[in-house]
């Protein structure tokens, strides 16, 4: 079996290792007593670990992975003459929150969330935003950080899209504080959709999760924005060359909590008016635009209210004059004169969350959330067919203008109720049952029309009339011109129409019943089933999914995870003329095991190894359009060694291998499948000087990648298809790209200086340092084209695209 070769490299990993200890976190801040004001600097000891942290800008300290048990702290202060020492219990699985104000009457407030932290038996990768956008060449943005991570992402200069574990990006989840993200990228990978100074943390689900999440799913993005600040009002400016982007945040009242954030890029606005001065004719040229909003305030001490909305958009409209030609003969002179053509392109998305969090008791919390999202994209575009015929070239001319269009209007709106329920039946058994209800009236709209012109010689004068009326019964338009010789050249113009629409009512039904449960002190175990509905395919999924956590007293945590993981055919499929509605749901089985080790209190290796067989893929067909026969296979294996020291150095080195193959159908060979054969190799290390000063670096190797179709890589986000899925499969028979060799050094610097009152701050980074000719090869496959009725044959041709050189990219930034 294909699995054997990911065994082996597991049993590899785990010689040296056995398994861990329960943990929990600590995070905090530390105030002065006398005024209320959070202390900068603070220094944080644990006495039993010997780590140290001082506090942040904010007042803010953090310590994770503690063994649970009771810890002393000693916090100290140059503005507070006396030593504070405090003892702060660890409880394993939560997080514990402290409030320590210093001063001559000491004062601890000590807040225990549970299940804040993830259990052990869950697969995930936490990362916070603030190292993700501090990494060099990442262009300040959270989500293209998490490509230096193993096995999410393939480097590359220009396409961001994230492949995880070897899933198509359109079979990822994203949630933005539980609200469904539909668009987390402009223009198909250039930027994330979202402002990454409000997130918080990321936990990325790679693969093996449990029954939480639900249908259409292989790897699960969960973004946390923050909630709280310490000061009563924050703010942030970042400009740069490519973007300016705001963000204001405030206290409501001592405990709730409001931000506003936005980003528009503006090389249309300084670019624009220079092309429109040089073609004469107004542009809009390609630009990018988001917000955010967040509201969270608490409702008594049992519940918490939290209220977002955030929006993105890509657009450009370019209007060109087109050109002019002549043909001349012995009847006059014909000039066929193009106008003004103009195209439209607007993708995005809005949409906006409620979500309530009730702590009714210790031991039963639910978390509800009613959202709406609506992905929407416009095409438009108008194009001059203009015809000036004389009969001779003394006399007047006769002058007529025909305009092609074409239209597309898609409006998806999605409409969710999702509720989660987390309760402690005994210290040793959690029940977690949930649904997930949702209504997507998709719509969408194609209309065009298009002058068609057919020339035609007519010797006899006789077949003139003949000529006419068959024209006039199809509605067309003659235009006849009487040569010397007696014959007659006739044209003919007629159009050709394109008129769709689209409507259907997707509806949903989720639900999934999850039980965690610690028999022995060194044992947990989950196990769950969703059982998910579709409408459209009018069929129940039954997804069985669980997970085991061994713990060993040396510090291991060795996982065991293993989950059916369906996807429903999209819309396409099965609703157009050409699709099959008799499609059901592919599925994919994970095997997940995973190695964990603490080297020490600041320094983590990760390892893991996985397999997913899928089955049922749907493929086309030359009978049936398409069918459910096709499967595939992914394996792989990742390294992920981090290192943190509070307040001075972050870093990383993550290595990758993936293998992937497909197959159309059981009479086919398997092949390569998207991005195969790839080992990725990535360093990331930031080092802080001072708390003002900051230089990182960030390298990258890619050993090259198998043949992948353009849809993969040019990633156009279509809104029925609830994700980014591709527009641009029609030309997947024509067109694949391959990545080359790659690797490249980014190096970052950045400063931060007071400025009367305001927290300036600038960055440089250098891309491509040593200017590695780093190349895109593309792939014209051999085609035979019918060109005005004529067939014209393509032969099959390469070409190298080079990715960037040496690029020097700049900003500043103003807090207060």
């Amino acid at each position: 079996m294909k699995l054997k070769f990911v065994v082996v490299l597991f049993i590899l990993f785990i010689i040296p290792f056995s398994v861990l200890a329960q943990t929990g976190d600590i995070q905090g801040t530390v105030y002065q007593q006398s005024t209320g004001k959070s202390l900068v600097g603070a220094d944080v000891h644990i006495l039993e670990t010997n780590q140290r942290q001082k506090t942040d800008e904010n007042g803010a300290f953090r310590f994770t992975e503690l063994p649970a048990g009771s810890y002393t702290f000693v916090v100290t202060h140059p503005l507070e003459a006396a030593l504070t020492k405090v003892s702060v219990e660890i409880s394993s699985g939560d997080t514990t929150e402290v409030k320590i104000h210093l001063g001559a009457v000491f004062k601890l407030e000590t807040v225990v969330v549970e299940g804040k932290r993830l259990p052990p038996t869950i697969s995930r990768t936490e990362i916070q935003g603030s190292e993700l956008l501090r990494i060099p060449g990442s262009f300040n943005d959270t989500l293209k950080g998490l490509m230096t991570l193993p096995s999410i992402g393939i480097p590359n200069d220009y396409f961001g899209a994230l492949y995880i574990r070897g899933s198509e990006p359109g079979a990822n989840l994203y949630y933005l504080d539980r609200t469904p993200l539909g668009y987390p990228f402009h223009w198909g990978g250039l930027l994330s959709t979202i402002s990454s100074e409000t997130i918080e943390t990321i936990d990325i689900y790679a693969g093996g999760y449990g029954a939480e999440f639900g249908l259409d799913s292989q790897a699960v993005l969960d973004i946390h924005a923050r909630d709280s600040i310490n000061e009563r009002l924050d703010g942030k400016f970042n400009l740069n060359i490519l973007y300016s982007e705001g963000l204001l945040e405030a206290k409501i009242g001592e405990k709730g909590y409001i931000s506003a954030s936005g980003r528009r890029s503006y090389l249309d606005l300084i670019a624009g008016p220079i092309v429109a001065q040089q073609t004469g004719q107004k542009q809009q040229l390609p630009y990018f635009s988001d917000y955010q909003l967040k509201c969270a305030y608490p409702l008594g001490e049992k519940h918490h209210l939290t209220l977002n909305a955030f929006a993105a958009t890509d657009h450009f409209k370019i209007v060109e004059q087109s050109t002019e030609f002549t043909i001349e003969d012995e009847t006059g002179v014909e000039t066929i004169v193009d106008g003004l053509a103009s195209i439209l392109f607007k993708n995005g998305f809005d949409g906006q969350g409620i979500h309530l969090r009730s702590d009714f008791t210790e031991n039963l919390t639910s978390h509800l959330s009613l959202t709406r999202s609506v992905n929407f994209l416009t095409i438009g575009a108008e194009i001059p067919f203009s015809e000036q015929v004389s009969q001779h070239p003394a006399s007047e001319s006769v002058h007529s203008v025909d305009y092609g269009y074409y239209d597309v209007k898609i409006n998806v709106p999605l409409y969710t109720l999702r509720e989660d329920i987390s309760y402690q039946l005994t210290p040793k058994f959690q029940f977690e049952p949930g649904f997930l209800l949702s209504f997507s009236p998709a719509n969408s709209f194609e209309d065009g029309r298009f002058p068609e012109y057919e020339t035609s010689e007519v010797e006899d004068p006789a077949e003139l009339p003949e000529v006419l009326e068959y024209a006039q019964e199809n509605e067309d338009s003659v235009t006849v011109m009487r040569r010397s010789d007696g014959t007659h050249k006739v044209r003919e113009r007629s159009f050709e129409e394109i008129h769709d629409e689209f409507g259907h009512d997707f509806y949903r039904t989720e639900g999934y019943l999850q039980g965690r449960y610690d028999p022995l002190s060194f044992l947990s175990v989950a196990l769950g089933v969703r059982v998910d509905y579709l409408n459209v395919t009018q069929q129940v999924s039954i997804q069985p999914r669980g997970s085991v956590s061994l713990m060993l007293p040396n510090g291991s945590n060795l996982r065991f995870a293993y989950g059916h993981y369906e996807q429903s055919p999209q819309p396409s499929q099965l609703l157009a003329e050409d699709g099959n509605r008799a499609l059901a749901s592919s599925l994919t089985r994970h095997y997940i095991m995973e190695l964990e080790h603490e080297l020490s209190s600041r320094t983590e290796l990760k390892l893991a190894t996985y397999y997913k067989d899928a089955q049922k893929l749907v493929t086309p067909d030359e009978v049936a359009n398409y069918l459910n026969q096709g499967t595939a296979y992914v394996g792989g294996a990742e390294v992920f060694l981090r290192h943190r020291i509070p307040d001075k150095f972050f870093g990383w080195i993550s290595y990758a291998y993936t293998h992937a193959e497909r197959r159309e159908n059981s009479d086919a060979a398997y092949q390569p499948y998207l991005f195969d054969n790839t080992h990725i190799v990535s360093v990331v290390a930031n080092y802080n000087f001072t708390p003002n000063f900051e230089v990182g670096a960030k390298w990258q190797y890619l050993s090259g990648t198998s043949e992948a179709p353009i849809s993969s890589i040019v990633l156009i986000q279509d809104p029925v298809t609830r994700g980014l899925n591709p527009l641009l499969a029609s030309a997947d028979e024509q067109l694949s790209t391959e990545l080359a060799p790659y690797h490249k050094l980014d190096f970052r610097v950045s400063y931060k200086w007071n400025l009367w009152g305001v927290r300036v701050g600038g960055f440089l980074d250098i891309l491509n340092v040593y200017n590695r000719k780093n190349k895109i090869k593309f792939i014209f496959e051999e085609a035979t084209l019918d060109v005005q009725g004529q067939e014209v044959g393509i032969e099959r041709e390469t070409f190298d695209a080079p990715q960037l050189s040496r690029i020097i990219y700049f900003g500043l930034t103003l807090e207060f």
